[in-house]
């Protein structure tokens, strides 16, 4: 309860500063920091306790085995709206908050030892959809072309990519910089969080209820179901599923959101879905920790 606590103060904290004089570019510097620093040397700290095993191998899967049911979702509850608002959903439904949401809240519900398991649904998944997946519907629905090009030097020059692969290779880092890159990562939740509430968008005039009603419903409750009858059929280890459950019912990732808003993609909508999406995913989440919980 503390730890959630913590998470909500430092929500609101971010939220607050919206009418404090801060600088344009804040959740932009925020943002750049957590990136090029923080979620790199979590990255170094946690990636080298992975074992690919099936369980490991489950955790990368099952995002993007959830991407074409969420496509297909996102398709149906829109067939009678216009193309724009289809657009929107497909790029703000199958992406998660796993890393600057993700973080604090599995690190509070299922301990330190869940977040190897975090990074590689996150880097593995939800990294590579933003990158391949996400810049291919921007193009898609934006300007009708796609640039295979300009996608993977995004996707190869993208930090904590690189430090993900780096640390794969070279596994634990010298105990000499181990306290140093426990500093930097613990800025990760502070630095994260604040960046989440001070973007925060709750208005919204031209909002289609129903849809968005229906879109936060599979986001938060739909897609960690099928999650986790697909991952209970495959037999995971007890805490790769509950991370992997938990990673899939996140709540839609700023950066989606930000991207669809600049595309003009159903912007009141797309800021709706990941604004309230945050704050009702602190219940859902806890829930869906605690029914697991009850059933593994």
């Amino acid at each position: 309860m503390e730890e959630f606590i913590y998470i909500i103060a430092l929500l609101l904290i971010g939220f607050a500063l919206q009418k404090a004089d801060a600088p344009a570019d804040f959740a932009k510097s925020l943002n750049f920091f957590a990136i090029y620093i923080s979620l790199p040397a979590t990255v170094l700290l946690q990636v080298p306790k992975i074992h690919l095993d099936m369980s490991a191998l489950g955790v990368i899967l099952i995002p993007w085995l959830l991407l074409p049911i969420t496509m297909w979702l996102a398709v149906v509850m829109t067939k009678n709206h216009p193309i724009h608002v289809r657009a929107a959903l497909l790029l703000v439904l199958p992406l998660g908050n796993t890393s600057f949401v993700g973080i604090p809240i599995i690190h509070t519900l299922l301990g330190e030892q869940a977040i190897p398991y975090l990074l590689m649904y996150d880097q593995f998944g939800t990294f590579l959809m933003l990158s391949l997946y996400g810049s291919a519907i921007v193009a898609r629905y934006e300007t009708g072309k796609i640039h295979p090009r300009l996608i993977l030097k995004k996707l190869f020059l993208f930090p904590p990519f690189i430090f993900l692969i780096t640390a794969m290779v070279f596994g634990e880092m010298p105990s000499a910089l181990t306290p140093y890159l426990k500093t930097l990562a613990s800025t990760m939740v502070p630095v994260a969080l604040v960046s989440v509430g001070f973007s925060l968008r709750l208005r919204g005039d031209d909002i289609d209820y129903p849809l968005f009603a229906k879109a936060l419903g599979v986001k938060l409750i739909v897609m960690p179901l099928i999650a986790f009858g697909v991952l209970m059929a495959m037999g995971m280890e007890p805490l790769a599923l509950k991370t992997a459950v938990i990673e899939s019912g996140m709540p839609s990732m700023i950066t989606a959101g930000a991207l669809a808003i600049a595309a003009g993609f159903a912007p009141a909508l797309s800021a709706a879905l990941v604004g309230y999406g945050i704050i009702i995913s602190l219940v859902t989440l806890p829930l869906i920790a605690f029914v697991l919980e009850k059933i593994l």
